[in-house]
């Protein structure tokens, strides 16, 4: 029995690669074949690498489908993370979705430095404490307890939702007993609830300002939440409270550290200068912008 239908093609690994990286560089989506090679590495459970060793691995109408759902979301501009649902950061795995930022890079440098400085300062020291505002994912609270064995964090976050990711991401990374996650809101956090002295403070406020937020990519703007990015005001909102819960909450000659903007390095040194913070550490990021400001 003869039939006109032309045969249904057999999308192998190989295929689908080609084809995405092809697709998605037309659309304009950046790291077109990197992000085609994970999401076909998520649908079928593989590590990248195992992709170049199975080239001509036929994909099953399920794995198709699933890939297909993964493109289409990718198409709209969801972040590639949160198709995913994760990220690496230091080094480390972390459940990410809408609920949280999605960790940058140039944040693996604030941990970086902050490690430097508690290990220069504290290495011997039986126990410390770090404050982490505004932990978000955990990122830096959860990295920080890999990293620095002897101490003991305390995470704020004002969301609840963003906790609970926050929490699970402690228990996969075998830190959680060593973090107490912790709701509330900084703007309204009085001295008296913060009962500890701490060796570190580090916070990456919302540092966005209101008239910046309008400009950041769709990408970042429609699907990342909004309240971890911008403070609706100048982007400055933040620093005087953490300034001024350093000056009252940290030990004699602790270290406090905060993220901030391009633009932001002098007005910050001042806000913190207004409470005798006088020696800033600068660190820049990867493309030589000031990005960090540590007192101590």
């Amino acid at each position: 029995m003869s039939s006109s239908a032309s045969p249904k093609k057999i999308w192998t690994i190989l295929d689908l690669i080609t084809w995405g990286t092809g697709y998605l560089t037309e659309k304009n989506i950046d790291d077109a074949r990197l992000t085609i090679e994970l999401m076909l590495a998520h649908v079928l459970r593989f590590k990248r690498i195992q992709l170049y060793t199975s080239f001509d691995r036929p994909m099953s109408e399920d794995e198709l489908a699933r890939f297909k759902e993964l493109l289409k979301r990718r198409l709209t501009g969801e972040p590639l993370q949160y198709i995913l649902g994760e990220t690496e950061f230091m080094g480390l795995k972390f459940a990410v979705d809408a609920r949280v930022l999605i960790p940058r890079p140039e944040t693996e440098l604030l941990v970086e430095k902050a490690v430097e400085l508690i290990k220069q300062k504290y290495l011997h020291e039986t126990a410390i404490s770090i404050l982490d505002i505004g932990t978000g994912s955990g990122c830096i609270a959860i990295s920080l307890a890999v990293l620095v064995p002897n101490a003991n964090i305390l995470a704020i976050d004002i969301s609840a939702e963003a906790l609970a990711v926050a929490k699970k991401n402690a228990e996969d990374n075998g830190v959680a007993e060593r973090i107490e996650f912790r709701q509330a809101d900084i703007l309204t956090l009085q001295d008296h609830s913060l009962t500890q002295q701490f060796h570190c403070i580090l916070a990456n406020p919302p540092y966005i300002s209101l008239k910046e937020f309008a400009e950041v990519p769709k990408e970042v703007k429609d699907f990342e939440p909004g309240a971890s990015l911008t403070d609706n005001e100048n982007g400055l909102k933040y620093y005087p409270v953490i300034a001024h819960i350093a000056q009252g909450s940290l030990v004699k000659e602790g270290i406090v550290g905060v993220e901030h903007a391009y633009d932001q390095s002098e007005s910050i040194r001042k806000i913190f200068q207004e409470y005798n913070f006088l020696h800033p550490i600068v660190v820049k990021d990867y493309q030589g912008i000031q990005r960090h400001l540590f007192f101590s």
